[in-house]
């Protein structure tokens, strides 16, 4: 039996199926193997319910199951046909890629997709195969019928109510109370992961709405607290827009002496650069 784990059975398969249909039809065409993407498909984020028995109340986690798979569009992207199908194809691998069999039941995953919009033509596409689109509260609804393995839910982040600040400012547009809410509770927040986190969504928001943010900091609304983050963000951008001169001095080859001096960097500092984008840096 040990010798005949190591045969190729794969092999003979593709074999079997060339000779049963190419063989036979020119319109067919078997395939070995075929990878499916250029990338190894991940989910976006799989929320884990550790205790089957506590209830959460918000609009959203109160669909959750013990394995929630998390799909999200970003801005000016919205849930098409392909999408609802995928989400559910992370969900499938996500139960069965490297489990024992069974390990996590059907019954116990559900697929939620995060949006920014009102999905009307693909609730319409469904809704023709035979779906049921149900609305469970302003901006969420759930999705049922013959085009669905697991519990399926698609939430509006634009429009759901109090409480998803800190989704709605990561993408461009943030509303000035969104963004005044969450620099609270950032505020507020002891150190620690929570502090963090909020951290990291403020980073995100100022990327995605300078503007917004330079109006806050010119009419005295921003914080202390996020004028740090801020402070960090513009640091980093200041950084970049140096490094980006600095190469194009040494890549038109300008002496070293010279470039150090205009960018008051010292030049061990300038010669490690200067490596590191290709170029064998001598002091000039």
């Amino acid at each position: 039996m040990a010798e005949e784990h190591r045969v190729d059975y794969h092999a003979g398969l593709i074999a079997a199926l060339k000779a049963k249909y190419d063989d036979n039809y020119e319109f067919m065409e078997t395939i070995k193997e075929l990878t499916l993407g250029e990338k190894a498909p991940r989910t976006d984020a799989v929320v884990l319910k550790k205790d089957p028995s506590q209830l959460l109340t918000d609009e959203v986690g109160s669909f959750f199951n013990e394995h929630n798979v998390i799909e999200f569009k970003g801005f000016g992207d919205g849930i098409n046909s392909n999408d609802f199908y995928k989400a559910q194809g992370y969900a499938i691998m996500y139960m069965t890629i490297d489990r024992k069999v069974d390990e996590i039941p059907i019954e116990k995953v559900t697929v939620t997709v995060l949006q920014y919009r009102n999905p009307r033509e693909t609730f319409k596409k469904l809704k023709a195969k035979g779906c049921s689109i149900s609305i469970r509260s302003k901006g969420v609804w759930e999705v049922t019928g013959p085009m669905t393995l697991f519990l399926y839910q698609v939430v509006d982040l634009d429009v759901v109510g109090k409480g998803w600040e800190a989704f709605k400012i990561i993408i461009p547009g943030a509303k000035m109370e969104d963004i005044e809410a969450v620099q609270e509770a950032y505020e507020k927040a002891p150190d620690g992961p929570e502090k963090d986190h909020l951290g990291d969504v403020l980073r995100t928001s100022i990327e995605s709405n300078k503007d917004t943010f330079r109006l806050l900091k010119e009419e005295g609304k921003m914080s202390e607290a996020v004028g740090v983050v801020f402070a960090e963000e513009i640091a980093k951008q200041a950084e970049a827009r140096e490094e980006k001169i600095v190469a194009n001095m040494i890549r038109s080859k300008q002496p070293l002496t010279y470039i150090a001096q205009m960018s008051e960097w010292p030049m061990e500092k300038l010669v490690k650069f200067a490596e590191s984008i290709g170029y064998t840096a001598v002091a000039q």
